[in-house]
């Protein structure tokens, strides 16, 4: 059996790094999971990116022959990222917006919640891919926790959309596929679909492994 812990330098002064990673070999540890929650450290602003700090923590944690596995911070995108794109807010099933304090307060069918995640893990993979404290990646955290899955916010309504059209083509399949002559629900377009209906959820999780 293998042990591991959750690390989080970001929260600790520097004075105490060298400490806790001594400590954590003496106790036997092995892994530490470190980074999963550190996007406003790594970029408190936009396109300021901050690497040092995690440079250092690295090092330190390779040095006392601790291996990490490196988390993506996508859970926590940081507050300046929420304020240039409201829209990624996911809302709940009264139209009421999960709102930035906590983590997981987007939606994953955000295009530009999506974007940003790609250019901070390609950067930390350019930066982190081959250095030799890093021996696994993990990508976001703790999916669909908190309650986080289902969203009924415009992005999500707007993948569901797409991912109709991807499935069906044409919205006369797509009616004949869903019954729709039953009842006279034949829908004129794909724009039909829960437009402004929230009886029901929309899954973003979907969306996501479609849409990426």
């Amino acid at each position: 059996m293998k042990l591991g812990v959750c690390y989080y330098p970001e929260h600790w002064p520097k004075s105490r790094w060298q400490q806790d990673a001594q400590e954590m070999r003496e106790i036997g540890l092995e892994y530490v999971r470190i980074g999963e929650f550190s996007w406003s450290t790594i970029e408190p602003e936009t396109g300021e990116l901050h690497w040092e700090w995690l440079d250092e923590a690295l090092d330190i944690l390779h040095e006392h022959g601790l291996k990490v596995i490196l988390g993506t911070p996508t859970a926590t995108p940081a507050k300046w990222l929420v304020d240039r794109h409201p829209s990624m807010l996911a809302k709940d099933e009264q139209g009421r917006i999960r709102h930035f304090g906590s983590r997981r307060h987007y939606t994953f069918a955000s295009l530009d919640y999506r974007d940003e995640c790609r250019r901070m893990v390609t950067l930390m993979a350019e930066r982190y891919g081959q250095h030799p404290a890093v021996v696994s990646w993990q990508t976001d955290n703790e999916y669909g926790c908190h309650d986080t899955v289902l969203s009924y916010a415009e992005a999500d309504l707007m993948a569901f959309r797409l991912w109709l059209k991807e499935k069906y083509g044409t919205i006369d399949r797509l009616n004949a596929a869903w019954g729709n002559v039953f009842w006279s629900m034949d829908h004129r377009s794909f724009e039909d679909e829960f437009n402004g209906d929230r009886s029901q959820p929309l899954p973003s999780f979907g969306f996501s492994a479609l849409l990426f």
